[in-house]
Order: structure tokens, then C-alpha cells, then sequence
């Protein structure tokens, strides 16, 4: 049997924890029918083997011309390095889990070169929201992927403009639900948390104005995880906490009664994803997205990240521990339906299907 190679070209996010990131399905893929070659790619111009400043400023004005504004030196060479994979037969798939940074040249270079060998099938998984993807993006460049990921339905239209409906495919985000679990003996305190973890398209703007509504209830406390967040010093039911390893998050998430997550905007989430595995009631915004991974019991989703129905879901709860309870069993099984294992199995068939 052929073992079909897939080349994978990610970003390195420096943010992310050890049990966090898009990768984590190569963990799961069968190695008896795909060899994986991961290739992480550092944000900036770290892994540039040019030295010379005036080289390199010529580079960057040049990889800017195709209007792919995440696109960094680093990328271009980790492009190089997925062509000569290719060309030495290692690539039969060359697969961009950031399609947003390193995607630029090599659609383009496997077909115009394919006298020398069969063209790679080049896919790409793309995270961010539509109305980003716009100004993100070339067109032309996406219009020669051979599959389009989706991580979330309301990214489907956007990509409909440029390739035929058989060249996207939805692939729901995924999340560890080994490491991030309900804790064996309970943790929780005799306050009832509230938590909010992360940064991109968080609101936390509503987070501070809900806890400052429910000041007057000793027994409520907010738990923020973020870089980017303070609370003013009267604010006592507030915590906030920065720069936590993988273990403190996970006590966090464990010792919660809630993910209270208003949301800007959204693909998937990843402390949504956690928070479920972790068996917590979600409390979020009413976008497709999020319906999408949150299509149960497991969620209050509230339109317009409204204050006082935040303030009402949030005492609702407090004072309905049964109900918790229902909402922390149906978030686990559904962060079961989205482990990292049943994703792989969703990409096998991806890969499966265009080298068949």
C-alpha cells in the first residue's frame, strides 16, 4: 500500500500551550497509510538563512506584492523547503494549517513545474472570521487550492466565490480531552467562578460590566485569563491572572463553575473547546460559529453580548445547581465528539480522497 506523504506547514504561535493548537490531530493520523512531515514556521524572519539587510529588504518588499499581508520571510522559506519536498517525491500533499500566513508561491510553482513530477494537491485550513479572510487574502492564490478547510459554517460563503462547492470542506476545530477533563475530586470552591480565558475578539468590555453588577453577590467571582485585561481597584469580585503555564490554566478551568465568554466574533474557539472538555457550562455569544461547536444543552448563547441577560443567565445558574450539572454533563460529551482523534479521522478522508 502507498503511504501518501503530507507536508505540513503551521505557524508557531508562541501564546499557545503544549495541549493547544490545530496540529494536535497529526497525533492520531494512521501512520500505516500517511507519513507527516511537520514543519513549524516561527512568526518574523527568524529562520531566514540571509543575513544581508539589504537581501532581506528587497525580499520583504517583493513577498508584500501579492497583497497576502501575514506573509513573512520565515514563510517563504518554509515554502522553499515544501518544494523541495516535493520535488524529491516526500510531498504528495503539501497542507497549510495557517493558510492566513504561508500561503503564497507554491499553488502557483507545482503546477507550472509539474512536467517534472505529478503536482502535490495543496490544501489549506483557514481560522479567521470572513470579513478578515477579505483583506487577508489573495484570491487568485486561493482560487488554485486543490481543498479549502473551514473551521467554521459561516466561512463556507466566502470561499463559495472562488472555488466549487467539493473543494471546501468543514472540518470542526478540535481539543484534547485527555489532558483537559473534569477534575476526579471536586475542586470547586465555596464561591461560585466564573471564567474567561484568552484575547482575540474577546469582550471583555461586557465581562467587567457584568461583574460590576454583580458586586453585591460575595458568593459570584470572575476569573479572567488574558494579557490585556484590568480591572479597576475597586472591582473586588474580579481576578485576573497573566502569563500561566498549562497546569494553572487547567486548575482554573476545573476549579469553574462557569466559561462566561462574550465574543466579538468568532471561527472556533479553543477556550470553549477546553472549557467543555473540562465539563463547564458555557455561557457565550449567539453567532453561527459558536452554534455551531455549542449546538446543545451545553450553552447559554446570548445575542449581542446583552448585560443584564448575562447578569440574569449567570445568577439563573448560581442558583440552579442541577441545571449546571446537565449542561457540565452534555459540554463533555460533546467535547468528546470533537476529541483530536475523530478530527484525524475527518482529515484521513480529506487526504484519502485527493490522492485517490
Amino acid at each position: 500500500m502507498h503511504q501518501c506523504g503530507v507536508h505540513l506547514i503551521r505557524t508557531h504561535y508562541p501564546h499557545w500551550g503544549k495541549y493547544t493548537g490545530i496540529n494536535r490531530f497529526v497525533e492520531y493520523i494512521d501512520p500505516e497509510k500517511f507519513k507527516i512531515d511537520d514543519r513549524v514556521v516561527p512568526m518574523g524572519e527568524s529562520n531566514f538563512p540571509i543575513s544581508s539587510p539589504r537581501i532581506k529588504k528587497r525580499l520583504r518588499r517583493w513577498i508584500k506584492k501579492n497583497g497576502v499581508r501575514e506573509y513573512e520571510l520565515n514563510d517563504l522559506m518554509a515554502e522553499t523547503v515544501a518544494l523541495g519536498q516535493w520535488l524529491r517525491g516526500r510531498a504528495d500533499i503539501v497542507h497549510y494549517l495557517d493558510g492566513e500566513h504561508s500561503l503564497q508561491y507554491l499553488p502557483s510553482l507545482t503546477r507550472q513545474l509539474k512536467f517534472l513530477r505529478k503536482k502535490a494537491s495543496i490544501v489549506a485550513t483557514f481560522h479567521q472570521p470572513p470579513q478578515d479572510l477579505e483583506f487577508l487574502l489573495n484570491v487568485d492564490i486561493v482560487r488554485r487550492l486543490d481543498r479549502v478547510i473551514v473551521i467554521s459554517p459561516d466561512q463556507t460563503a466566502y470561499f463559495e466565490q472562488y472555488l466549487p462547492k467539493h473543494k471546501i470542506s468543514l472540518v470542526l476545530h478540535g481539543v484534547d480531552v485527555d489532558y483537559f477533563h473534569p477534575a476526579t475530586e471536586s475542586q470547586k470552591t465555596d464561591k461560585f467562578r466564573c471564567l474567561s480565558v484568552g484575547s482575540w475578539l474577546r469582550d471583555y468590555d461586557r465581562v467587567l460590566a457584568v461583574a460590576d453588577r454583580l458586586q453585591t453577590h460575595a458568593d459570584i467571582e470572575f476569573h479572567i485569563v488574558s494579557p490585556k485585561v484590568s480591572a479597576l481597584p475597586e472591582q473586588k469580585n474580579i481576578y485576573i491572572y497573566k502569563d500561566i503555564d498549562d497546569t494553572h490554566l487547567l486548575r482554573l478551568y476545573q476549579q469553574s463553575d462557569v466559561l462566561f465568554l462574550p465574543l466579538l466574533g468568532a471561527t472556533a474557539n479553543n477556550a470553549i473547546l477546553e472549557g467543555m472538555a473540562c465539563g463547564l457550562p458555557i455561557i457565550s455569544t449567539d453567532l453561527t460559529s459558536i452554534r455551531a461547536y455549542l449546538p446543545g444543552k451545553e450553552a447559554i448563547l446570548i445575542s449581542d453580548n446583552n448585560v443584564e441577560l448575562c447578569v440574569k443567565t449567570i445568577l439563573d445558574l448560581y442558583n440552579s445547581p442541577n441545571i449546571c450539572q446537565e449542561m457540565a454533563r452534555a459540554a463533555r460529551l460533546r467535547a468528546i465528539e470533537l476529541s483530536w482523534q475523530n478530527v484525524a479521522r475527518q482529515m484521513e478522508l480529506i487526504y484519502a480522497s485527493l490522492i485517490c
